[in-house]
């Protein structure tokens, strides 16, 4: 566990030339007034107008924000404590100093960008025995004992969801600043995460990188879809056309799979059309890539369970024979079997486990249930950092604003140094790459259900018992859960009644 202060590479940092990009951006997220934010208008004091001239271009690099100008914290400190059990210093505080590490070096920048612009004296705090089965009794523990140490947390979607109702986070959608409007914020995510439709305590956006890391998609072997079907990039077109949807994936992998060792079975001998980590998480992003809508909020701005869905049986039996057809092996590890299969799946972080591949590979979002669909969900992973501003923060609106500042900050440098590295896509203008990275980058998702399944009886993950049983009858398992999910539900907010009013 260590603490670290940010001057202390401003020496080394003013020696440096800049060595990203300017990129476009071309992300929409919903208005912030329909949000309930009050964000300043341009026309106000205060607001950095000038921050770019009129004659410059916007680019992503410059893209302004809505922040004040004359936001001024005279050297206040602003301590930000992260869960680090799965070491993700490298793309919050950067490390140590400048090592010529493209994303390390840029998340340094971007935090001292964001130091000098406020006056702050921004430290972090690495809590390295935090991981998605302990950081509820940390984050708990501070809270309960009114400790004011940290100005933020960050911690893993698991823990933090089943701390939602204990009264431990402010509220932000009463504080300034925040202008969910802009495309540094992951606002459909954050919305599906509110228990009360007047209530958001979870935050994630650009700052937050590992809802990029933790994001599921489909990768697939280039050189084999070359060989099986012709230029890799039709492949890409299917899927910006919109028609990349389950029955297309299921039909690629029937045609890719030839049994080689003649034995009628599937087994890593053969030529394969997907491999999957077990039926497991990477089931997950199924049960949810077909923008169906398992809640919605009543008249009261409480959840609605709505599991009983036609749609929902369609999605179940299509997902539950990609994993079960002739073709699909499942595996107890999660290696690319290098020119053997077409298609596996995984989190984007995983690309760089590709990094020594003889055969190139592409990645893909997950497959529409039908091309009728608008838009494609890509599911995150459950160890996903969420933001959230403790209760015992001194000062809320000052840590709304550098969160506002760090969030756009990373939008316009870190986050497309990450993808260059990462994926080894250089961001730019071409079809290939940045219509897919934004395609992906726009469609991240998750819902209630899932954030919140380990206090609702594992209902948001059926889908695993499903694939795993070779069993289409979902309305069956959803009922045999529904009494149980209904009652724990209730019991949330019990607990937030009580919590708000002990």
């Amino acid at each position: 566990m260590k603490r670290r202060h940010l001057s202390e590479t401003l020496a080394m940092l003013l020696a440096v030339l800049m060595i990203l990009p300017s990129l476009t951006a071309c992300s929409e997220t919903p208005n912030a007034e329909e949000a309930g934010q009050t964000v300043p208008s341009a026309d106000e004091p205060g607001i950095a107008e000038e921050a770019v001239p009129e004659e410059t271009e916007i680019t992503r690099e410059n893209v302004p924000d809505t922040l004040p100008s004359d936001l001024d914290y005279s050297g206040k400190t602003f301590t930000i404590y992260y869960s680090n059990g799965f070491n993700w210093t490298e793309l919050i505080e950067g490390g140590e100093e400048l090592t010529g590490e493209v994303v390390a070096d840029a998340v340094i920048e971007s935090n001292l960008s964001v130091a000098e612009r406020l006056n702050i004296d921004l430290q972090f705090f690495a809590e390295n025995t935090g991981n998605y089965g302990t950081i509820a009794s940390l984050v708990s523990n501070l809270i309960m004992a009114n400790d004011s140490t940290f100005d933020v947390y960050l911690g893993e979607q698991y823990g933090l969801a089943q701390t939602a109702t204990k009264g431990y986070y402010r509220n932000v959608l009463e504080l300034p600043y925040l202008d969910f409007e802009q495309p540094w914020w992951n606002t459909t995510f954050m919305e599906n995460l509110q228990i009360t439709s007047d209530n958001r305590m979870f935050l994630t956006g650009d700052f937050n990188l590992t809802t990029l890391c933790q994001l599921f998609v489909q990768y697939f072997n280039k050189n084999l879809y070359n060989d099986l079907f012709g230029n890799p990039d039709d492949l890409y077109s299917l899927v910006l056309e919109g028609k990349w949807t389950l029955d297309a994936m299921s039909e690629k992998i029937e045609a890719a799979y030839i049994d080689l060792n003649g034995d009628g079975q599937t087994d890593p001998e053969d030529q394969l059309g997907y491999v999957a980590y077990q039926t497991y998480s990477t089931v997950d992003p199924f049960m949810y890539c077909g923008d169906i809508p398992y809640t919605s909020f009543g008249e009261d701005g409480r959840v609605v369970l709505n599991m009983n869905q036609e749609r929902a049986v369609t999605l179940t039996e299509k997902v539950v024979k990609l994993f079960n057809q002739k073709g699909t092996y499942k595996v107890d590890t999660s290696p690319f079997p290098v020119g053997k299969a077409l298609f596996c799946n995984g989190l984007l972080r995983g690309a760089r486990d590709f990094r020594d591949m003889t055969d190139d590979f592409g990645f893909l979002p997950s497959p529409k249930l039908d091309e009728t669909q608008e838009s494609y969900q890509n599911l995150v992973g459950d160890c996903v950092l969420f933001t959230v501003i403790p209760v015992t923060c001194a000062d809320a609106e000052m840590a709304a604003a550098v969160l506002e500042a760090l969030n756009a900050q990373t939008y316009r440098t870190v986050t497309p140094a990450w993808y260059e590295v990462t994926l080894k896509m250089k961001y730019s203008r071409d079809m290939i790459s940045a219509d897919i990275i934004d395609l992906i980058h726009d469609s991240i998702y998750t819902s209630f259900l899932f954030a919140y399944s380990p206090v609702l009886s594992q209902m948001g993950q059926v889908m695993r018992d499903l694939v795993t049983n070779n069993n289409t009858d979902y309305m069956s398992l959803v009922k045999s859960k529904e009494k149980a999910s209904q009652k724990m539900l209730e019991r949330m907010y019990k607990d937030i009644a009580e919590s708000q009013n002990p």
